[in-house]
């Protein structure tokens, strides 16, 4: 069986043609697929059929115009992936992040802390990085330290770079296909150690980002990332600072009114796919109500 991951919302229809009757809008979201035609009724378009509940009906959705995605189709061995991960303990990345003290933001000359196995990376200094570089570097390094037999090689570091236009989220494609993350529902309310893909339009103001904790009352997040806005230039806390300032936040982080809520990642990112990281004994950032 396969199922679609969606990463907005669609308009949905009677019939596979955007011309037949208008039914409502999907959310964006997992959904169960029924049927599939590609290239319908010409190269240019995909559609797919989905049952949805709440409308007790089988609905019509566009999920591709000519280079513009809007969804990808998973199939069962792609669920089957799931009890195959490789779990490390929190603390396997909290103790890495002194490595990313003295870099600052740099998106075209970017630098790592450390080798990647089997890949050719240049090193710091100069202290340099992006979000990718970031995200990429502390996780590979993370997973290396755990596991003797953890692979990776250009190819999954192309997928951190989003090198190929063939999946723009391919950050967060890599990490499922490697089993160190589970695919989530992009729409749904983020994990501790939710990594996301995010774009602002198709496909333009991309990033790369780590959410650490939710806070439900609030809908707060605190984000673990390398920018050079939001108070940041390196790698840090969105809306609070540096990892060289503030290496653990508060434990009441979610009571600043500056940091952004899940809402407005959503609005501001509005592509988008994320993963939730496969960490265990997840504590050191702990939101309390």
């Amino acid at each position: 069986m396969k199922s679609i991951e969606l990463y907005q919302d669609l308009n949905c229809f009677d019939q596979p043609d955007t011309q037949s009757n208008l039914l409502g809008k999907i959310p964006a979201g997992t959904y169960e697929v029924l049927k599939v035609k590609i290239n319908f009724p010409n190269a240019d378009t995909d559609y797919v059929q989905i049952f949805v509940a709440e409308r007790n009906a089988n609905v019509w959705l566009c999920s591709r115009y000519k280079t513009q995605v809007y969804g990808t189709i998973l199939d069962d061995n792609t669920k089957q992936a799931e009890p195959s991960t490789k779990t490390i303990d929190e603390t396997a990345l909290i103790d890495l992040l002194p490595s990313f003290y003295q870099f600052t933001y740099d998106l075209n000359q970017p630098t790592y802390p450390f080798d990647l196995p089997n890949c050719r990376v240049p090193l710091a200094p100069p202290f340099l990085n992006n979000c990718c570089t970031f995200v990429e570097a502390l996780l590979v390094k993370a997973w290396q330290n755990t596991f003797n037999d953890f692979v990776w090689d250009n190819q999954q570091h192309g997928q951190m770079m989003i090198y190929s236009a063939k999946d723009y989220f391919s950050p967060v494609s890599c990490l499922i296909e490697n089993h160190m993350a589970i695919s989530r529902d992009a729409n749904s309310a983020p994990e501790p150690w939710t990594v996301i893909q995010g774009w602002k339009s198709q496909w333009k103001g991309g990033h790369t980002f780590i959410i650490l904790d939710y806070h439900q009352e609030t809908d707060r997040v605190l984000t673990l990332e390398s920018n050079s806005a939001y108070q940041l230039n390196g790698v840090g806390y969105r809306m609070i600072g540096n990892l060289s300032k503030y290496n653990h936040p508060s434990s009441t982080w979610w009571k600043n009114d500056a940091l952004w809520t899940w809402e407005r990642v959503k609005q501001v990112y509005a592509f988008r796919k994320m993963a939730k990281l496969n960490v265990a004994n997840v504590n050191w950032v702990s939101p309390k109500s």
